[in-house]
């Protein structure tokens, strides 16, 4: 028998889930031992993942999170000093995230701006902003706030 961190039995957590959230609004009955197939499923990932499924008893259910994961990205940093635009070169590879920032020549530092996942930049339109170089490009009023990249990552 495997045992959580709390010192249940998997045996005994799939009728402990089943009577905690009986006769709940969201509980969704859509085969027979629901529980014991739901549970399995999370297990089966934890030893996959190397997590541990969390086994708290949640009387409002788990809203449909059933691991936190950390994933790789690849991120590439685009830094001007007038950044109207998130540019990238077509043709060259993609990373999976762009973030764009600005740079400030009398602090020496530099601002970051927004963001957008690769595939976007990628799919967006080209232009060639005067250098005979033609790049995939992005209005900077139009990226996604830093502040939602900050919550995605992993601390």
């Amino acid at each position: 028998m495997t045992e959580d961190s709390s010192g249940h039995l998997f045996s005994e957590l799939p009728e402990s889930r089943t009577n905690l959230h009986r006769d709940h609004h969201t509980q969704r009955i859509l085969s027979e031992n629901h529980d014991q197939v739901g549970v399995s499923g999370e297990f089966a990932f934890g030893e996959f993942s190397g997590l541990y499924p969390d086994t708290r008893p949640l009387a409002g259910g788990d809203r449909g999170v059933d691991f936190n994961v950390r994933l790789e990205f690849t991120v590439d940093v685009k830094t001007c000093r007038i950044p109207k635009n998130l540019i990238h070169e077509q043709g060259k590879p993609f990373a999976d995230i762009f973030v764009l920032a600005k740079y400030d020549d009398e602090t020496g530092k530099a601002e970051l701006l927004g963001w957008e996942w690769g595939a976007k930049l990628k799919a967006a339109p080209v232009r060639d902003f005067g250098y005979g170089i033609i790049n995939h490009f992005i209005p900077t009023n139009e990226l996604r706030p830093m502040e939602e990249l900050k919550k995605r990552l992993a601390r």
